[in-house]
Formats: structure tokens, sequence, C-alpha cells
């Protein structure tokens, strides 16, 4: 049995317990962390567990395997490196860091105490990605994509009444980019690598949060576009162009439909469910996985955590376009 406690107290925590209860019997939910008292019992009642912490240290010595990690973004990289110290596996919430440099420190010390540290980018877990990557070769040559995850904050309201939700705090590494962009930004690098040339606009709250914003990523024969918000809801429709059909991604988040329309009006169909209901299984597995049998996995981990250098590079150079800035407590080390 692998045991495991969570950080944070949020819907996406939920999430992941319920996946993890569901599909892996062999994952037992040990512990919940929080530094209010009151907001760890509350948690621990809602899904019947034992154990609070209330002192992250006391977390690191506690005997859990793993830890998934869901705090406010700017808590991930301290919250990872701490227990990553304290040589406990590591799942946390994208976006993990804010800069290039705390990602290589903290694999630096998931190496050095042989644990893995992962990224939770749900999507790239699913199954589903490997037959989106198939179907782009049935595209011909690919000469445009559009990217866009736009959804409405449920906080958003209370902003607009004069509160500063943690979600359009930039103190806390807060805002569109990190919370939505980054489910358009990380397939697009999964699938076709990092551009060559990264332009970006983004439009700013009262607090100093971004918005909304769009990047576009230029390579050496196509561009694809990055659309963001947290003041309106699209779709989260994803289309690849080519010279032989485009493909249409419904929600790229769960993957929901996805189809080719070729261009002499014919229709393929390459993965017909949404698999929304507790997609948070796959990663959930996949740590699983590699706890108990490293080295079987060692190639994911390896491609993933590749990838995940790519993409945080990336978030760097479109926020910098864009003028998103954080405190630069957010960028220590």
């Amino acid at each position: 049995m692998v045991k495991f406690a969570t950080v944070g107290a949020g819907w996406i925590v939920d999430n992941f317990i319920e996946a993890a209860r569901a599909w892996m019997p062999d994952l037992a939910h040990e512990a919940v962390y929080s530094f209010r008292k009151e907001e760890a019992e509350s948690f621990a009642a809602k899904h019947q567990v034992k154990k609070i912490y209330t002192d992250l240290d006391e977390l690191g010595r506690s005997d859990v395997d793993f830890v998934y990690i869901a705090n406010p973004n700017a808590l991930h990289y301290p919250t990872s490196k701490k227990l990553l110290e304290y040589g406990k596996h590591v799942l946390c919430e994208k976006t993990s860091v804010v800069t290039s440099e705390q990602l290589e420190r903290l694999y630096q010390i998931a190496d050095e105490n042989h644990v893995v540290f992962l990224e939770a980018m749900k999507t790239l877990y699913m199954p589903q990605m490997q037959q989106i990557c198939d179907a782009i070769k049935k595209l011909g040559n690919i000469h445009m994509a559009k990217f866009d995850f736009c959804r409405f904050s449920s906080k958003y309201p209370a902003f607009l009444q004069g509160e500063k939700p943690n979600i359009f705090n930039p103190a806390l590494a807060a805002g569109g980019l990190m919370d939505m962009g980054i489910y358009s930004v990380y397939p697009a690098i999964y699938l076709f690598g990092v551009p060559q040339k990264i332009d970006a606009q983004a439009a700013f709250m009262s607090t100093g949060a971004d918005l909304a914003g769009t990047a576009l990523f230029d390579y050496k024969d196509c561009h694809i576009n990055i659309c963001w918000s947290k003041g309106s809801t699209s779709g989260h429709d994803t289309t690849i162009h080519g010279s032989e059909g485009v493909l249409h991604i419904e929600n790229m988040e769960h993957i929901g439909n996805v189809y080719i329309l070729y261009s002499d009006g014919r229709r393929e169909d390459i993965v017909c469910w949404d698999d929304s209901e507790l997609a948070m299984k796959y990663e959930a597995k996949k740590m699983l996985d590699l706890i108990t049998d490293f080295d079987s996995g060692k190639e994911f981990y390896q491609s993933f955590r590749e990838c995940t250098r790519k993409v945080i590079a990336v978030m760097e150079q479109i926020r910098e376009k864009a003028g998103i800035c954080f405190p630069e407590e957010c960028y220590q080390i």
C-alpha cells in the first residue's frame, strides 16, 4: 500500500482524492495538510482522513510516501522543495514553479533523494494524447493551430465587488496565464516543441494580475495561437490545420471528442468520449507506478521532465513579452 497526503483544500484536491480512491485501491489517503488548523480538520473530516498536519516539517517526517500539492502557485516551489528534501515523492499542481532555475533545483533535490517530482498536468497523462499524436500525422503539412482555454472564474464577481481573491493576486504568482494559459501551452509544446519566436499580450486587472491574454508561437512553417482568460468562457476547443484536413479537439483539458475533417469533406472520429469524470486517475496511476517500479517508467519520467523544462521556459518568455510580473520573492530559489 502506497500512502499519500494532500496539501490544499480546493476542489481540485477533491477531484484528485476521488479519482485516486475510485481507481487505485493500492493508494491510501493518509493525511491532510493546511497551515490553518480549522481548514485541515474540516477537509480531513470531509474525506474521512484521520491525520492532519499544520506543520510542513511534521508532514515531512511522517510515513507517507508521496504528497499531492495544490496550494497557491507561489507556495508550490517552497512546499515541494521541503518535502523532497524529506524524501517524499511529489506530484505538484501546475504551474509548479515560476522559473526554470526553481525547476532544476527541484529535479536536483529529487534525484539526490531518489524520489519522483512531477507536475500534475493531467492532459499529458491521458492515453488519448497518443491518439492525438497519431492523428496529427494524417494532416499533411501543418500550417496553423489554435489552443483556446478560457473559463469564467467563480471568483471574478467577488473581484468586481472589490474583493481580492487569491487567484487574482500576483503576490501568489496567480493570474490567467498561470492558471488557464498553462492548459494550452503544455499540449502545444508537447506536440510541436519550442517555438522559434514568441509574442504575447495580456489584459490586466487592477490587482496587477493578468485576466486574459494571447500568445503567438512562430515555427518554421506554421504558427500557433494561444488564448486564455479567467473573465469569460469558451469551448476550450483546439484546432490543428494541415494540408490534408483539420484536427478538432473538444475541450483539451479533458480531451473530449476528437475528429478530423478532411479537405474532401470526410470525417474521421479519433476519440469519441469525454474523460472528464475522474480524469485525474491517470496522473495518480503514473505516480503509483513510478513509486513501485521506477525502472519500468523511467523513460516516461525523463521525457515528461524534459517537456516540463520546455514549458516552464516558454511560460517565462510569455510573461516577459506580455509584461506579467510577480513580486521578487516568487522568483527565489
